[in-house]
């Protein structure tokens, strides 16, 4: 596990890295999007960067809400189109200092211990008596029902930069692979200039694999050179169908009682 959790690092790098790259409206790397006002059918008032722009969308937008998309401008006219758009989870909306904050040492030091579930779960219920509003309490309140599934939500800071992830053990189902090292970790990350990423961490034959897939074509070309930076054998994949967090945000209190 700690070996997948390095890693972890070594990805969270690259991404971070490739997330320097331009953000200039023309770039070829997913743009982040919010929407501020629905102007008539099909045409919304955006907010990309420090920049407001008046654009059409073929999909229908939640006002309020952010969303990765695929921005294009035509040389002559200098319309701005939209394409492949898909919404952000709610998390990334809130504060980050209501979502535990960890950097690759301290996550390895909490799954060093022999209950890091548990110790997961006592910070956010404290973080939960500190809460300040309903939404705050919420949000915490999602992320322990998460962990309730085995899903550990938080940020990881790198540098100056934060991302959102959810990871998740899945134990080897073959008897001869009970090795910890050998455990499946699936994992989910939230970048705001390569969309989101899917991605598993597994021991095949005392070799360390990654696969990564991603939502946007471009992203992951972007990707394929990058990757040979990483110290482990990595396979880039084009994920047919949306990525969605390993656990989704609900509107709903989590019950205690039990």
């Amino acid at each position: 596990m700690i070996g997948n959790l390095s890693t972890l690092s070594k990805i969270e790098a690259l991404l971070v890295k490739v997330g320097k790259s331009s953000l200039a409206f023309n770039t070829k790397l997913p743009v982040s999007v919010d929407v501020k006002e629905k102007l008539e059918p099909k045409t919304y008032l955006l907010q990309v960067g420090k920049k407001e722009m008046t654009t059409k969308s073929a999909v229908d937008l939640e006002v309020g809400k952010q969303y990765w998309g695929q921005m294009k401008q035509e040389p002559k006219s200098k319309a701005v189109s939209l394409s492949q758009l898909l919404q952000k989870p709610q998390l990334l909306k809130h504060q980050k200092s209501m979502i535990p904050s960890m950097n690759v040492k301290q996550l390895s030091e909490l799954f060093s211990q022999e209950k890091p579930k548990e110790m997961m779960k006592m910070a956010l219920l404290e973080k939960m008596t500190q809460a300040t509003s309903k939404h705050e309490f919420l949000t915490q309140s999602n992320m322990l029902q998460a962990l309730q599934e085995n899903v550990f939500t938080f940020v990881m800071s790198h540098g100056h930069k934060e991302t959102l992830f959810q990871l998740k053990k899945r134990p080897s189902k073959r008897k001869e692979e009970e090795n910890p090292e050998d455990a499946k970790l699936d994992f989910y990350a939230a970048f705001e200039h390569i969309g989101p990423v899917e991605g598993v961490v597994e021991v095949i034959d005392g070799i360390r694999k990654l696969s990564l897939y991603l939502y946007y074509e471009n992203s992951l070309r972007f990707l394929q050179e990058e990757l040979k930076s990483l110290d482990i054998e990595g396979f880039l994949y084009k994920k047919e169908g949306k990525i969605s967090p390993l656990y989704e945000y609900g509107n709903s209190l989590l019950d205690l009682k039990g």
